[in-house]
């Protein structure tokens, strides 16, 4: 393991063992008001809380970190020039470690299964043609079957956290929301692509976990009454503004999503390329957010008013 991946390692442990000590914390000072009403009462809340820390927080956070590491952009690597033989074959024996593994976990459809099988057992032709097939069967079952699915696993997340966000008005409990989607999500992905990204990448993204979770909880001090001025008045003011809170912590939860991704499907190089990556996410978070809002937010609603309202008139 190379040191910046112990390094990182080292620094992921640290810091998720000092956050669900800040909750353990949290929780405790709850749990001492109990004391007045129960003693059986404050065990049992105790016990609950540490249930589903478990459950919500380190279940996620360890299937995750015991996952194996691999890096997809060998599907991704394109032959320029001539290239020397040695690393056709290494890519080639990559790609093969890959495959054994969609087929194993069975993390494709069946049809992609025999493909796949078909392709191992293959005999006839040249090294560097064993290995583009195989590449290019790969790259299409990776487009529709993996990245198809890990798109739906984000999205679904980020409505999830839409709702949660938009209805708790605690900045407490936006914090709690947005990093246990996220650890959710992440081990979602990892689980349904059968990999997860180095302990660097990693590290980036519990980072971006962080920063998301600050987001949440400073949006709940955005003063939306004064930003929305007299364009909006009554109860749909502060039903906006709760939308809004949501969409935010939304946005942040898809780009953290499509970063994930990301770190598991491109590799970069340098700083330009790492750029890309990063921009990409933003992106792509900036076109799923319209999609989610329509879905989510105002289907709803016109479903309900042609149910309430427009039927009945």
């Amino acid at each position: 393991m190379k040191k910046r991946n112990i390094v990182s390692l080292f620094l992921i442990i640290v810091g998720f063992s000092a956050f669900l000590l800040w909750i353990l914390a949290k929780a405790y000072e709850v749990g001492g008001e109990l004391t007045s009403i129960s003693v059986y009462l404050e065990y049992f809340y105790y016990v609950a809380v540490s249930v589903i820390a478990y459950l919500l927080l380190v279940r996620p956070f360890l299937i995750v970190m015991f996952s194996p590491s691999f890096s997809l952009d060998i599907i991704s690597y394109k032959l320029t020039g001539e290239q020397k033989r040695r690393v056709i074959a290494k890519n080639y024996k990559q790609l093969r470690k890959y495959a054994n593994r969609l087929v194993n976990k069975k993390l494709i459809s069946d049809e992609n299964i025999e493909l796949v099988k078909n392709e191992l057992k293959r005999k006839d032709g040249t090294l560097k043609e064993k290995y583009l097939s195989i590449k290019k069967l790969l790259d299409n079952i990776t487009t529709k079957d993996l990245k198809k699915d890990i798109r739906k696993i984000v999205v679904n997340s980020a409505r999830d956290t839409l709702y949660l966000t938009s209805l708790s008005q605690n900045g407490f409990i936006d914090v709690l929301v947005v990093v246990i989607n996220n650890f959710r999500m992440l081990k979602r992905i990892v689980v349904r692509c059968g990999f997860r990204p180095s302990f660097l990448r990693l590290f980036k993204f519990y980072v971006n976990v962080s920063l998301s979770s600050l987001i949440a909880d400073g949006s709940q001090k955005i003063d939306y009454n004064a930003l929305l001025g007299n364009s909006l008045k009554g109860i749909t003011k502060p039903i906006v503004g709760s939308l809004l809170d949501g969409l935010v912590n939304a946005f942040f939860m898809l780009r953290s999503g499509f970063l994930a991704r990301n770190y598991i499907f491109d590799e970069f190089k340098d700083e330009k390329e790492k750029m890309n990556v990063m921009n990409s996410a933003f992106v792509e978070a900036a076109a799923a957010l319209p999609e989610l809002t329509v879905s989510s937010v105002l289907k709803p609603v016109s479903d309900a008013l042609v149910g309430t309202i427009v039927n009945p008139t």
